[in-house]
C-alpha cells in the first residue's frame, strides 16, 4: 500500500470521528470546519458537507473494496434524500439548484452512488431533482441570473450530466435555451474587450465595482459552459460567443510569461489566486477544453501557459498572497495536486507527473495526525492566518485532499479511475505507463 493510500484511509477514520446517526441516515457534523464571521454552507452541500465526503468514500470503496466505505456512503445518500424531500432549503446556496453548494451538488452525487451501487431510489432522486430544476428554470432561462459556475452554469452542467443516461421531459430545451441567456450576458468594455462576469460580488460581500477573473465565478468558466452546450448540440453560436475570452486573459495577464490575472479586475493590488476557485488552476480547465474538443494548438499554448502561471507564484515552496496556508481542493495545494494529475493523465508528459508527485509529497508534509486520524490545518479566512480550523469537506478540506492523494496513489498503479466532476475536464482513465 502506497504512503498516499494509507493518508486516504487514515482521512477517512477521522472524518468518520464527526459522523450523526439519525433515523434517516447519516451526516457529518461540519461545526468546526469554518471559524468566521459569515453563516457557512450546508451540512450536506458538496462544497463542505456529506455529498463531498460522500465522493471521497466512493472513490476509496473503488480503490480498495472495502464495503464500510461503500456502506457508509449509501448511509449519506439515504439523508440527503431525505433533506430533499423534508427538509429542502440548504444554507448559503449560491441558488437552491447551485453545484457545489445546492441540489445540483446533491443530485450529481446520488447519480454517481447510484451508478456504484445500484440503488433504484438514487436513481429515482435525480430524476425529481432535474425534474423540479427543469420546472423552476425562468422565463429567461435562468434559476438566479448569476452566470457563473458557482450558480446557474454549475446547474445546467450537471442536467448535460444527465442528458446520455435519463429521460427527462424538457431537458435539452432547458441547456440550450440557458445557453442563449448566457449569450446575452457578453459584455464588452474598450479596457477589457469581450469579457463575461460569473457573479455579482456584493452577493459574498466582494468589491463593489469590481469583477472575478478566475474559472468558477469568472469568464473562463462561462465560456466552459458555453463550450459544453456546444459539444452537446453542435449548435455553433454557443461556440461564436466565447470569441474574445482567450485574448482577455492574455491582455489582462501580469506576467508576460504566463496567463496570471489578478483576482478582481479593475486590479488595485495585483493579488494573484492561485487556486481553482480563482487563479491558473480554475482557468487552465476552459483552455484545456477548448483544446480538447477542437484540437487548437494555440490553446493548447494557453493552457500550458496558465500551468506556468503556478511556477511564476513559485507553487508550491512559497506561500504567496493568493496561496496562503491553505491545502484544500477549492483554494490550495489539492487543487493543484489534481490538476498535474490530470495534465499528465492528458499529454504524458513526465515534468506534470514530477510536480504532482512533489505537491502529494507537500499534502502529506503538511498534514496533522491526531487520534482520530489525519488532517489538514489551513487558514481557510485567509487574510486572518492565526484563524486555524480543519475542515471536512471535499472543496474545503479533508475528503477533497485526500481524494487529490489517492488520485496520485493510482497514477502509481495500471487501474487509474476517477468520476470526475462536472467543470472537470481531464481525463478518467489512465491510458499512459509510469
Amino acid at each position: 500500500m502506497s504512503k498516499y493510500l494509507d493518508a486516504a484511509k487514515q482521512t477517512a477514520n477521522y472524518i468518520d470521528h464527526y459522523q450523526v446517526k439519525t433515523d434517516h441516515g447519516i451526516y457529518w457534523d461540519i461545526s468546526n470546519s469554518f471559524n468566521g464571521n459569515w453563516h457557512y454552507y450546508d451540512e450536506i452541500s458538496l462544497y463542505a458537507g456529506s455529498a463531498g465526503i460522500i465522493k471521497f468514500l466512493l472513490a476509496l470503496y473503488q480503490e480498495t473494496q472495502d464495503d464500510h466505505y461503500l456502506n457508509t456512503a449509501k448511509a449519506a445518500g439515504d439523508y440527503l434524500i431525505y433533506r430533499w424531500q423534508n427538509e429542502r432549503p440548504m444554507k448559503k446556496a449560491f441558488s437552491p439548484y447551485a453545484f457545489t453548494t445546492g441540489y445540483s451538488g446533491v443530485g450529481f452525487i446520488l447519480d454517481e452512488l447510484y451508478q456504484v451501487s445500484n440503488v433504484p431510489n438514487y436513481r429515482n432522486t435525480v430524476t425529481e431533482i432535474a425534474a423540479e430544476i427543469i420546472k423552476d428554470s425562468d422565463d429567461k432561462g435562468y434559476w438566479s441570473g448569476q452566470a457563473g459556475i458557482v450558480a446557474d452554469s454549475g446547474t445546467v452542467l450537471f442536467l448535460i450530466s444527465l442528458v446520455d443516461r435519463y429521460e427527462i421531459t424538457g431537458l435539452l430545451e432547458t441547456i440550450t435555451s440557458y445557453g442563449d441567456y448566457l449569450i446575452s450576458q457578453k459584455q464588452h468594455s474598450d479596457e477589457y474587450g469581450d469579457y463575461y462576469v460569473g457573479l455579482d460580488l456584493k452577493y459574498v460581500g466582494g468589491p463593489i465595482g469590481k469583477f472575478n477573473t478566475g474559472f468558477p465565478l469568472g469568464p473562463a468558466g462561462v465560456a466552459f459552459t458555453l463550450l459544453k452546450i456546444y459539444e452537446l448540440t453542435g449548435e455553433k453560436r454557443f461556440l461564436d460567443a466565447i470569441s474574445g475570452i482567450k485574448d482577455f486573459y492574455e491582455n489582462e495577464s501580469l506576467d508576460e510569461r504566463a496567463i496570471l490575472l489578478p483576482h478582481y479586475l479593475p486590479d488595485d493590488n495585483q493579488m494573484c489566486y492561485a487556486g481553482y476557485c480563482g487563479g491558473p488552476v480554475g482557468v487552465s480547465r476552459y483552455f484545456y477544453e477548448y483544446y480538447r474538443q477542437l484540437n487548437d494548438p494555440s490553446y493548447l499554448e494557453s493552457f500550458k501557459q496558465s500551468l506556468k502561471g503556478l511556477e511564476v507564484l513559485g507553487i508550491p515552496k512559497k506561500r504567496s498572497a493568493g496561496y496562503w496556508k491553505t491545502d484544500n481542493y477549492c483554494c490550495g495545494t489539492a487543487g493543484v495536486l489534481q490538476l498535474y494529475v490530470g495534465a499528465y493523465l492528458a499529454f504524458g508528459d513526465q515534468h506534470y507527473f514530477n510536480l504532482a508527485e512533489k505537491i502529494a509529497d507537500d499534502l502529506l508534509e503538511r498534514a496533522t495526525t491526531d487520534q482520530n486520524g489525519l488532517k489538514w490545518i489551513q487558514a481557510f479566512e485567509r487574510k486572518e492566518p492565526q484563524n486555524l480550523t480543519a475542515a471536512l469537506g471535499y472543496y474545503d478540506g479533508a475528503a477533497g485532499i485526500a481524494t487529490s492523494l489517492l488520485q496520485f496513489h493510482q497514477l502509481l498503479t495500471d487501474h487509474f479511475a476517477y468520476h470526475r466532476v462536472i467543470d472537470d475536464p481531464y481525463p478518467a482513465v489512465k491510458q499512459i505507463e509510469v
